[in-house]
């Protein structure tokens, strides 16, 4: 249902990842690397932590942390089974800071547009994926889980938003692959022998999310205004029917840590702190006044009649022109 808070829900900065004010996802961060710190000290475990961002956008894929997917002009990523995106870029992460301001430069790239209901409507389902390789205190191997925040652009009767051109086929876009959601979440509650994935990229890239091996959470946000009710009644409804798919989650590959360690396609470094920047910036004055000193001293030298370094001044030629 557009318009109904699932963005500020989902994806809200606040003041601060702990305030009230911070949607899950940012709070999601930080009590992930909570529990990661709190498992390292009592296991001794090691873990790597990287992050992708994504979005589905008239039916076309784009990676959100890639500077040529401004604008929604992107490469149209391949979704294979499972829900797998080859090419995606992933970013390795050691502080959550560090994951916060990966998904808030995600966030930046997302399509968004003003219509009748909402000053600021998704135009697209944006995908923020955290991957965890953990390993335990002593060599062996290691397990693989990823989390995915999915946070869907609203249903949008026509008639309501006001759309029109680009928007218009926006809308058509959005309604046709939540559709298709629908459609896989009533084969899913009826245990079909087909269940119809491959419909819409988005269904594509739940694979893996919804049923099956893994656990599901749906935030449901509805409004309470009267003249919205047929969209809170289905919302509503749909998410009753989601509530009847049973899932069970296990562990289903264990890979050594090394190949772990490989999986990462893009690492960036940590921003440094500002003890960090403090010592860099004052090795940086050091050398530049270095410098400064050894040029004065050439210049004098030259003056006195010395080249640098004591060399004997350089003989003027006396000879024709060339």
């Amino acid at each position: 249902q557009t318009g109904s808070g699932k963005t500020h829900a989902l994806l809200r900065r606040g003041r601060g990842a702990e305030s009230h004010e911070a949607g899950l996802l940012p709070r999601m961060v930080s009590e992930l690397f909570r529990r990661v710190a709190q498992d390292a000290s009592e296991t001794g475990a090691t873990h790597e932590i990287s992050a992708a961002a994504l979005q589905v956008y008239n039916e076309h894929v784009d990676d959100l942390l890639r500077a040529e997917q401004q604008g929604a002009e992107g490469l149209n990523l391949e979704v294979r089974r499972g829900g797998e995106v080859p090419g995606l870029t992933w970013v390795q992460c050691k502080r959550a800071e560090t994951l916060r301001k990966v998904f808030n430069r995600a966030r930046a790239n997302l399509v968004y547009a003003e219509t009748w209901m909402n000053r600021a409507s998704s135009r697209s389902h944006a995908i923020f994926q955290i991957r965890i390789a953990r390993r335990g205190g002593g060599p062996g191997p290691c397990t693989v889980a990823r989390l995915s925040v999915v946070d869907l652009a609203g249903s949008e009767r026509v008639k309501k938003s006001g759309v029109e051109g680009v928007h218009l086929k926006e809308a058509t876009a959005i309604n046709k692959s939540l559709l298709a959601l629908g459609n896989v979440v009533s084969a899913l509650v009826a245990k079909s022998a087909h269940v119809p994935f491959r419909d819409s990229k988005l269904t594509r890239i739940l694979d893996g999310s919804i049923g099956g091996n893994c656990k599901t959470v749906l935030l449901v946000c509805a409004s309470s205004a009267m003249e919205h009710v047929p969209e809170t009644l289905s919302s509503l409804e749909f998410a009753a029917r989601a509530m009847d798919i049973e899932v069970n989650a296990r562990i289903n590959a264990v890979v050594e840590f090394e190949s772990c360690a490989r999986v990462e396609e893009e690492a960036v470094e940590e921003e440094p702190t500002l003890e960090e920047q403090l010592a860099e910036a004052l090795e940086r004055a050091a050398r530049a006044e270095s410098r400064a000193e050894v040029a004065e001293r050439s210049a004098v030298e030259w003056r006195g009649g010395a080249a640098p370094g004591g060399a004997p001044p350089p003989t003027p030629c006396t000879g024709p022109p060339a």
